[in-house]
This record gives structure tokens, sequence and C-alpha cells, in this order.
């Protein structure tokens, strides 16, 4: 059988998944906690797992897969070695872009924002491997998050939270 054949046949969002969370959250970050919740309590495979993109000096993109370690009210944290090609990029520009999929629960997560290195992080340090290792640490703190839920008779939800002048709004779309 030729891959395209293969790829053709290949089975994508198959439930049954849950129903579009449609309560409205003061902000993103709660609306991912509960969802985080599910997924833990469903027994999602490697609910921590992402993938973030970011680029370098010639604008070509990059991707890989990392784990949140921690969150706190304001973003999530992200630690690598420091002699990462991922620094250099994040140095040249901290805007970064994370993808969560969840294919238990039909679900992605993406989130758009800024990758800061400064941030403090001591309220978090007992949950990230940096405190025995010398790791860089990032907070991903987004500006704009899409929570996507698959139906189960086909099709999608979308909902969008976008951070305008320090206020959260969001669309369904």
């Amino acid at each position: 059988m030729n891959i395209n054949d293969m790829i053709q046949e290949s089975k994508i969002m198959t439930g049954p998944f849950p129903d579009f969370d449609k309560r409205s959250y003061e902000n993103p970050l709660l609306h991912f906690k509960e969802w985080f919740k599910d997924a833990i309590n469903s027994e999602v495979k490697e609910p921590t797992s992402v993938v973030v993109s970011t680029y370098d000096k010639e604008r070509i993109t990059d991707s890989r897969v990392m784990i949140i370690k921690a969150m706190d009210d304001q973003g999530f944290f992200i630690e690598t070695n420091k002699e990462q090609a991922k620094v250099d990029q994040i140095a040249y520009n901290q805007h970064v872009a994370i993808n969560i999929y969840w294919r238990e629960q039909g679900r992605q997560i993406r989130i758009q924002g800024i990758a800061d290195s400064t941030a403090n992080f001591d309220h978090v340090e007992d949950y990230l491997d940096a405190k025995t290792r010398d790791l860089m640490v990032y907070k991903i703190i987004p500006s704009r998050v899409e929570f996507y839920q698959a139906k189960n008779q086909g099709g999608y939800e979308r909902l969008l939270y976008t951070l305008n002048e320090d206020k959260w709004q969001n669309t369904h779309l």
C-alpha cells in the first residue's frame, strides 16, 4: 500500500468526546485549569506535553515537544538546557506559540505569548528541575489562547481569548 493511501485511510478524531464547556471564564488560565483537571480525570496520556514553536534570526520556524512543569495565575513554566537552540531563538524573539493536543478528548489548546526568562519562579520552584540542575526557566505569558473541541457528530467548536489592554475578551469562532 502506498503512503498516500495509508494517510487517506487513517482514522482521525474518533470519540467519544466531551461536550464543549459553555461556561464563561474570567481568563483563559482558569479555563485551562478546568480542562486540565478533566484531562487528568479522563486519564489523558501525557497531559503536560506541549509543542513549543519559536523562530531564529533567519526567521526559520522551529518546533519541539516540551513539558509544562508548573503554572501560576499569569502563565506556564517550561525549562530547558541552556545550550539548546531554543534559548538563542527566544533571546532573539520572545514571541512563542504553544500547542497542546489531547487526542483522547479531541481537545487542542493553542497559546501565543511571550517567553519571559526574567520572571520570578520562586513560588513554583519545588515543581522545577532547575531547583537541582542548571536549567533555563521560561514563563510563557499568554496574549491569545484558543480552545478547540471536536464534536462527536463531526465538526468542532472553538473559543478564542484575546488580551486587550490587560483585559481578557473571548469570542466563539
